[in-house]
């Protein structure tokens, strides 16, 4: 055996022994995944809990407004388990086309190791220990002896390694099997759970329709829905009041999302003041403060505004940040509270076709859901509004002025 093979045949088995199976960032998905799993689990448990406070309101609540807003509140929280469950598949089908990356990585180390290990072994075969020792025994003075023996020695451990680490790849292609096929399993159920609930909630909007077009003709569930609304303007407040208390661990988020993104201003929100996008482009038909009701003739406090627009026009946020709050509140239907940092929040209601997850950031002018006619009686609009630590302010002021 010549110095310069026996130089090469250790730089390419040490180089293949290096090299570990990649994880193409596995774990950072797998920790989505839970967290996500999570966050299903939550949704789940939503529902269950609220099927057994509808079983209990049975006897209580049989108005028309009443079962209306059952309804809705069963949409609203079906559509966000699936919207969930389609998040959940994205990360599962990425999961599965990483382990099939890792199967496949895999098999092509097994195959260089083992085509390696065979050359080696046929060289074995043809020359012998005899032409090892040859290669000592030839050495012209004694240094360059124990310079070949220590040679001889490594290509033997390196031998060694190699069978082992044949093995070993050899397990972890097995395991990555196995694993694959419980990633598919886990696939088909999400897929099958979320069909189910698509059929459900096919058949809970038909129902919406039916009751939706009863309660517009009841005077007396306008009458409810108002006071409804009044309730709703106090959960809201709620809502914001126990936000302000967790807002120290969304702040650190949120300032670190706008690092990344190069946004330099401490209180962009502040700054915005006057020049905020609109969260839609449609007509006020209701503005902040003491407002009128065109037809009951009652006084009623307005926390935000509400404007008319077509039901399916897509809700944008008004600036960046981090959404804190997707839920159904009567009165005002689906509701998105988003965190903006130093202390202010927007609040988006009678919206559908929530695309956003708690907990994730958001940049300026993402569409977040769409406007429907979800808690009102008055057809499609949005309502919405803004805050400043526990006070309401008037979007009008904050928003831009229309040209």
């Amino acid at each position: 055996m010549k110095l310069d093979r026996l130089f090469r045949y250790i730089f390419v088995i040490l180089l293949l022994l290096r090299i570990q199976p990649q994880l193409f960032g596995q774990k950072d998905l797998e920790k989505k995944i839970i967290y996500k799993s999570e966050e299903l689990q939550k949704i789940r448990n939503e529902i269950n809990s609220y099927k057994v406070d509808l079983k209990k309101a049975k006897t209580k609540e049989k108005s028309l407004l009443s079962k209306l807003e059952q309804t809705e509140k069963n949409i609203s929280l079906t559509s966000k388990l699936i919207n969930q469950l389609n998040y959940e598949q994205s990360l599962k089908e990425q999961q599965i086309g990483q382990t099939k990356k890792s199967i496949e990585y895999l098999s092509q180390n097994l195959k260089h190791l083992k085509t390696n290990f065979a050359r080696r072994m046929v060289h074995v075969y043809k020359q012998g220990d005899y032409n090892d020792w040859e290669l000592i025994l030839t050495s012209q003075n004694i240094n360059q002896a124990i310079y070949r023996y220590k040679y001889l020695q490594t290509i033997s451990d390196i031998d060694k390694k190699t069978a082992a680490n044949i093995r070993l790849n050899i397990a972890a292609i097995n395991n990555k099997k196995i694993q694959l096929t419980a990633e598919l399993e886990d696939l088909q159920k999400i897929i099958n759970e979320k069909n189910q609930y698509q059929q459900n909630l096919v058949s809970q909007k038909k129902q919406r329709t039916y009751r939706l077009r009863a309660a517009k003709k009841d005077k007396n569930s306008l009458i409810a829905q108002i006071k409804a609304k009044e309730k709703a303007a106090a959960e809201i407040s709620e809502l914001i009041a126990n936000l302000e208390i967790e807002r120290e661990n969304r702040r650190r988020e949120l300032d670190y999302q706008r690092q990344m993104a190069g946004i330099q201003t401490d209180n962009p929100f502040l700054e915005s003041r006057g020049k905020l996008t609109w969260p839609v482009e449609g007509t006020i038909i209701s503005k902040f403060g003491l407002q009128k009701h065109p037809t009951l003739n009652t006084i009623t406090e307005n926390s935000g505004i509400d404007i008319k627009v077509r039901q399916g026009t897509p809700v944008r946020t008004v600036l960046d940040g981090v959404v804190t709050t997707i839920t159904y509140i009567r009165g005002f239907g689906n509701t998105i509270i988003i965190d903006h940092g130093s202390g202010f929040y927007t609040v988006y209601s009678h919206i559908d076709n929530v695309n956003v997850f708690e907990k994730e950031y958001i940049t300026k002018d993402t569409i977040i859901a769409e406007v429907s006619d979800s808690g009102s009686l008055g057809g499609a609009q949005l309502h919405f509004e803004i805050w400043n630590n526990r006070t309401k302010l008037n979007p009008e002021e904050w928003l831009a002025k229309e040209s």
